[in-house]
């Protein structure tokens, strides 16, 4: 069994124009027994947002707290509590808090892989 919690999860904290929080609860590079999946969350402030990427790996998103929308290719969808939305690979997003309230997703990566480039940036801050 591998147990994290959110408060001992390391963290990265992205500066404007795309200010957020990402921080890495699960991964192969941290637990070497995972295999196959990573996981983390994103946390975006009020009239905060991710940049529009995309990635070879899947991602599942899961919203925890607070409302805000998700752009994937072309289409806009509503986020709020308890909304799950799976991102194909290679697929174009972006996630926006247009609230008043902090958003707090969860995000899981099947195979893992992007999340490499978090706990590198950690690692060099």
């Amino acid at each position: 069994m591998i147990i994290v919690h959110e408060e001992s999860a390391p963290g990265l904290d992205i500066k404007e124009p795309f200010k957020r929080t990402l921080k890495v609860l699960l991964s192969p590079l941290i637990n070497k027994e995972l295999k196959s999946i990573a996981a983390g969350l994103t946390i975006i402030p009020s009239g905060g947002k991710s940049d529009n990427h995309e990635h070879p790996e899947g991602e599942m998103f899961y919203v925890v707290s607070g409302k805000g929308s998700i752009q994937v290719g072309e289409e806009v969808e509503v986020l709020i509590p308890g909304t799950a939305v799976w991102v194909q690979p290679g697929t174009s997003h972006q996630l926006c808090n247009d609230s008043d309230a902090t958003l707090k997703i969860l995000w899981v990566l099947s195979p893992p892989g992007r999340e490499k480039a978090i706990i590198d940036k950690m690692h060099k801050t």
